[in-house]
């Protein structure tokens, strides 16, 4: 993870409803003899925003990119739109399950570990996360409290950079997850899940006024997971809460306060297998998937999350309007977990060396975190004309104040286990009383300032021009587990900027081009305590959209050319791999493709990836990696969803879906190992009858045992095996 200075490998971070109905007044009564029964007739739909409901899988409009309700038309960058009712229809049950059809994306990066939400945008070595337009940092590498789907209204993936809008962003995109909130349309539902691995589920979200002139509104939404996993032993267990309220005393203000309660706990699924076992069959097979490289008894991971905060919108008069949104995450979270040696190869029972052998040494390792952080924004913005043009401008300042400390005992060895056939309970849980440990502590302070134009000209062109500056302070305090102390001040600053130009022509068609940039402050040193250089990207962008106003589709075509410097990379070095180091120049070239449709008898999403992303620059001692495909990035990367409704032949509550996920083969970066490509399939049967919803979702339908990535150093991590999870759910 960028913001701090050790961590277990991966550090890839340096790592529903359908939209409310308007009541409509009924007529006034006409003076007659007889007066006829008041009918009341509800909109198909209310007017989609940038943040609201979408209903079915097409959305038209998002402010990721602007920080304003913009059309999807107007937006010179690559953008797309993971609806509730897309993530409820794929069943996702992670974040990173929600990018699978995406372009641009490579999800599940890692396969099944479970510390995070592994993907990668346009190459990048990481992606930022947003939450409701504010930056969400990744608050430690362990004890991570991951984002849940069903908490969200819509999951959208802006591509290339975007430091402008984002402030600290990895140069290859940001995805915003934006929160369900209170609605003025009642609406309920619950639902329940079982599914193979002992999945149970439990889930409500709840809205609707709570006054008769509907100015208070609420939203619940609610979620209880207990399940097991492919690995033996590794439990997954969430509970989420997440209640918020909003007041509407006029036309002109709007206030929403919420709160928000997550604990994660499982065991661990990863386990450092090496390439010997895995990717190729060892003398003995390969290593079952379902076999767990910790100690069932102690072994665990996961944390807490408390959360509030507020959004405040005022609309000063016709021109301008101010808003204001403040959030504060508390994070307290652990792991407790041991990895295979893999560079040590296969060993005996005593653990000695043995190329026969059943056995991998183990190491334990084990950290505490703990996080505050504090975001907020300050946004005017103002509409205003000036003869044959339109302008949406836009000022504002953000900020972020975030502490994080790490305390971390290891990597200390441990019993061997057989892999093939593991007996458990040699290993009970060490005395941390009487073991050193390092502790590292970060303090991170930014400020940011933003100014942006959105020009329309004779309703045609729009140009877009953005402008920002960041100031961020850093201290690094560590102390290594010999009492070693280390303090690093670090202060950055940069100025970024964005513009692009957008032409609506007839027929849907808007061609466009732009230009971005991003800036992103890295924490923490190296092994020899050198601290990181700021890591920055630039991009330039050409594309066509495709969003005929009488269809409901979309199309959109993109090409670029980012280039990406400092970033951060695992250290190849089996000795620090709890380090990072970091690298030249990355220039990534590509081609995106993406389709969304919601047709009278057909849901579809579906994309198509090229990726050439090399290493562009590299030191002296690097040559190995210059002009090689970037780790675990495929060239070639397609999916297809296609959900198909039977109304026509009498079934009309009847739905079926079918997803083809494609990865091409990926290498370890210096061409040394590849990882063969795969194909995956995805089913959906769902009916509705009235206020039932039954499903049915199948995730990797044939079973296939993939791998999803092998590193420079020697260690390869499983893909998800099948899942199939049966949900039913009632709404009133």
């Amino acid at each position: 993870m960028a913001g701090a200075a050790h961590s277990q490998t991966p550090p890839a971070p340096s790592a529903a409803a359908s939209a409310p109905v308007p009541k409509p007044t009924p007529p006034a009564a006409q003076p007659s003899e007889t007066t006829l029964p008041v009918v009341s007739v509800k909109a198909s739909a209310t007017k989609e925003d940038a943040t609201g409901p979408v209903d079915g899988y097409r959305a038209t409009r998002s402010s990721t990119a602007t920080k304003t309700d913009t059309p999807l038309n107007e937006v010179p960058q690559s953008i797309s739109v993971i609806t509730a009712d897309q993530v409820r229809d794929q069943n996702a049950q992670t974040l990173q399950e929600t990018l699978r059809y995406s372009a641009g994306v490579r999800a599940e990066m890692y396969g099944l570990d479970n510390r995070g939400d592994w993907f990668s945008l346009r190459g990048g070595s990481d992606a930022s996360v947003l939450l409701d337009g504010l930056r969400l940092p990744l608050t430690g590498y362990y004890g991570n409290v991951r984002n849940e789907p069903f908490a969200f209204e819509r999951i959208e993936v802006l591509r290339g950079p975007a430091s402008v809008m984002a402030g600290q962003n990895g140069p290859g995109g940001v995805v915003n997850l934006v929160s369900k909130r209170p609605q003025d349309e009642a609406m309920r539902e619950v639902s329940v899940q079982f599914g193979n691995n002992g999945h149970k589920q439990v889930a409500l979200d709840l809205t609707g006024p709570l006054n008769a002139d509907g100015s208070l509104l609420y939203r619940l939404v609610a979620l209880d997971r207990d399940a097991d996993t492919q690995v033996h032993h590794a439990f997954d267990k969430r509970q989420f809460i997440a209640p918020s309220i909003t007041w509407k005393p006029g036309a002109e203000t709007k206030f929403t306060a919420y709160a928000e309660y997550q604990k994660d706990e499982s065991g661990n699924t990863n386990a450092f297998f090496p390439i010997e076992g895995t990717l190729t069959a060892a003398p003995n097979g390969k290593i079952p998937l379902s076999t767990f490289i910790g100690e069932p008894d102690w072994d665990t991971y996961g944390g807490t999350r408390k959360r509030i905060g507020y959004q405040f919108e005022q609309k000063l008069n016709n021109a301008w309007t101010l808003r204001h949104n403040l959030r504060h995450d508390s994070i307290d979270g652990k792991m407790r977990t041991m990895y295979a040696a893999w560079w040590e190869g296969f060993q005996n029972a005593a653990g000695q060396p043995d190329a026969n052998g059943t056995y991998l040494n183990r190491l334990w390792y084990f950290t505490d975190d703990t996080s505050r952080i504090t975001n907020a924004d300050l946004l005017l913005e103002g509409k205003l004309e000036f003869g044959r043009a339109k302008h949406k401008l836009l000022v504002g300042v953000d900020g972020m104040n975030s502490r994080m400390s790490q305390r971390s005992w290891g990597d200390y060895p441990a019993t061997p286990l057989d892999v093939y056939s593991p007996v458990y309970g040699t290993f009970p849980l060490p005395d941390l009383a009487g073991v050193d440990s390092s502790l590292t502590k970060t303090r991170v302070r930014q400020i940011g300032l933003l100014a942006q134009d959105q020009i329309k000209f004779d309703e045609r062109w729009v140009l877009v021009a953005g402008l920002r500056h960041d100031k961020v302070k850093q201290r690094t305090d560590s102390t290594a587990a010999d009492g070693t102390q280390n303090i690093t001040d670090a202060t950055d600053s940069a100025t970024s900027k964005n513009l692009g130009l957008v032409y609506l022509a007839d027929g849907g068609f808007s061609p466009y081009v732009s230009y971005s940039e991003s800036f992103e402050p890295l924490g923490g040193t190296d092994f020899a305590g050198h601290a990181f250089e700021p890591k920055r990207g630039k991009q330039v962008e050409a594309g066509l959209k495709w969003s005929p106003a009488d269809k409901r589709l979309s199309a959109t075509a993109a090409a670029y050319q980012l280039k990406e410097k400092n970033r951060l990379i695992t250290d190849p070095d089996p000795a620090h791999a709890n380090f990072s180091i970091q690298r030249g120049e990355v220039t990534v070239k590509g081609i995106e493709l993406e389709a969304s449709a919601n047709l009278p008898a057909w849901d579809l999403v579906a994309s198509y990836t090229y990726t050439d992303a090399r290493q562009t620059t590299v030191g002296a001692d690097e040559l190995r990696y210059l002009d090689k495909q970037l780790n675990s990035v495929p060239r070639n990367a397609a999916a297809v969803w296609a959900v198909h409704k039977f109304g026509a032949y009498g079934l009309p509550g009847l739905k079926a879906g079918l997803g083809v996920r494609y990865v091409g083969e990926t290498t370890d970066g210096i061409d040394v190992t590849r990882v063969p490509s795969n194909t995956l399939l995805d089913l959906l049967v769902a009916y509705e009858q009235g206020p039932w919803r039954l499903a049915l979702n199948v995730s990797n339908l044939t079973d296939k045992t993939t791998i999803a990535t092998c590193l420079e150093r020697g260690d390869c991590w499983f893909g998800t095996k099948r899942k199939a999870i049966a949900t039913v759910a009632y709404r009133w």
